[in-house]
């Protein structure tokens, strides 16, 4: 819990040993075992898919069709991303409330069920709080950097939100009190601890910066970085927590099979579950966005949601094997019989595929994450445009060709003269995200080139994908001046005199053109 405090009273120092841009690595070990966890207690043995099947098959199939259809329909996607980013915190909620049952059940026995539920209410409050803040009509958009998706709030207006949080926060603060005092009763400081340390993890993952945001808590930062930092950080301390639980569970359920084997097969099946759709669906195979422009949180929100779906089901402390293995201490446990694992060609080749493309995410993500690193952002400042395009082309190589690295290599090409690479370079980066300053971009190349008809052709395109882009229009009436097309050139500067009324130069120009 130290490293979340730390994040929130000096974010920088964090920052400086662990910069944001790094992250991605210690996901990869610990982020993408947790959802291999879950597959591999799910798909592994033949019992365990045959209880789950109804999820692990027709589920699965529903989501990763609603994740197909949303990479071509921006709307369907981003309700997949909004179900993902709202329902994050309810499963980490969930989570945290479970291994607070957990560690306190293995070491005083059965919690009364009126405490439990105190106990419950405060999680739930807690999750309520963040809810509010997701779906605030002020809210931020956590995650979503990219333009293709967005984060579709219930716009909770302003005036209920400053009803609603101190309402919420009284009632986390009040059920969580009850629920320690209740707990505590004939019980040291160290018998609660568990309990207590679970209660500020969440605590300090959600409603604090909700409360940071709100203004309650002055001087704390609202940087949105640091809010998708911070959000990573409660990713990989999730998934820590997760990986510590399953790697027992495993363990304990089969004695013989030690925890580097259980934790390899999971980062493998894990890798595989978030590397087949972004390899299946990169702009150079079957899909129309680049990773960082909207590929990458889609392919997030269906493996997270196919994961929660799965998580929820299987999980459960009433399930009776589970509760035997998580509630009864380690001196007490019966080892339980297990099915004997497939061995079917059929079984030895999916798991062969699987590890393959496990393998394959493994070393793309540990490419990119260093090349973006070192050969854009560090590289950027000052420019090394030799590095960068070194950056670029690996990038592309792997599947995460970067559509803003390549506009900004084009017009760096631009201002050195060499209109040949710069126009490859904008292309390329129009074709990975249908940006309108590129096709700006592209069409100041044409007319260094004096191509003027397909300078046209390109700020058309910019207007096409934004009517208001305001340097396509007075670069289009320039154009259409020159040729004597007056009439195309006045309609152009008087959509331009509308978005910028306070500009004379237009103004004086648009009367000039009406004049004659």
């Amino acid at each position: 819990m130290a490293i979340f405090l730390l994040i929130l009273v000096a974010p920088a120092t964090v920052q400086q040993y662990a910069p944001l841009g790094l992250l991605p690595l210690l996901v990869l070990v610990t982020g993408i075992p947790h959802y291999g966890a879950t597959l591999q207690r799910v798909y592994a043995r033949r019992e365990d898919f045959t209880k789950y099947r109804l999820l692990a098959v027709w589920a699965s199939l529903v989501i990763y069709a609603w994740f197909i259809v949303g990479v071509y329909e921006a709307t369907l996607g981003s309700w997949l991303v909004t179900l993902y980013l709202t329902w994050s915190p309810w499963h980490y909620t969930g989570q945290n409330y479970g291994v607070a049952l957990m560690l306190f059940g293995r070491r005083h026995g059965e919690i009364p069920v009126t405490t439990k539920r105190v106990l419950y209410a405060s999680f739930v409050l807690s999750y309520a709080i963040a809810f509010l803040g997701i779906h605030g009509a002020s809210g931020t958009q956590t995650y979503v950097a990219e333009a293709n998706y967005q984060l579709i709030r219930l716009g909770i207006p302003q005036a209920v939100y400053d009803l609603v949080l101190p309402i919420l926060v009284t009632s986390y603060l009040v059920t969580s009190g009850i629920a320690l005092l209740r707990l505590g009763r004939g019980r040291s400081i160290g018998d609660l601890a568990p309990v207590v340390g679970l209660i500020l993890l969440q605590a300090t993952w959600f409603c604090i910066p909700v409360l940071a945001r709100s203004g309650a808590i002055p001087g704390w930062s609202t940087d949105p970085q640091l809010e998708i930092y911070s959000m990573m950080w409660v990713g990989i301390g999730h998934s820590v927590q997760y990986l510590w639980v399953t790697t027992y569970y495993a363990n304990a359920a089969d004695p013989g099979n030690s925890a580097y084997k259980h934790l390899g097969w999971a980062l493998l099946a894990g890798g595989a579950a978030w590397g087949i759709p972004a390899f299946v669906f990169a702009p150079d195979a079957l899909g129309v966005r680049a990773f960082d422009y909207g590929l990458g949180i889609l392919v997030a929100a269906a493996v997270n949601v196919h994961h929660f779906v799965l998580d929820g089901a299987i999980w459960k402390l009433r399930d009776g094997r589970i509760a035997r293995i998580l509630l009864v201490k380690a001196s007490e446990q019966a080892t339980p019989t297990l099915m004997s694992p497939r061995h079917s060609v059929s079984a030895r080749v999916a798991a062969t595929l699987v590890a393959l493309a496990g393998i394959a995410y493994v070393l793309v993500s540990i490419v990119g994450t260093l090349e973006v690193e070192f050969g854009v952002r560090r590289a950027s400042s000052p420019p090394n445009y030799s590095r960068m395009r070194t950056a670029a082309n690996r990038l592309r190589w792997i599947g995460r060709d970067n559509p803003g690295l390549r506009y900004d290599l084009g017009l760096a090409a631009f201002a050195n003269g060499d209109l040949e690479v710069a126009e490859r370079e904008l292309r390329r980066s129009v074709s990975l995200n249908n940006d309108p300053a590129v096709w700006v971009g592209l069409g100041m190349v044409a007319e260094r080139g004096a191509r003027w008809q397909s300078a046209l052709d390109s700020y058309d395109a910019a207007l096409a994908a934004d009517e208001s882009n305001l340097a396509a229009l007075t670069r289009s009436a320039r154009l259409l001046q020159r040729s004597g097309r007056t009439e195309r050139a006045i309609r152009y500067l008087e959509r331009a005199t509308t978005l910028a009324p306070e500009n004379k130069n237009l103004r004086n120009w648009l009367e000039e053109l009406e004049s004659g």
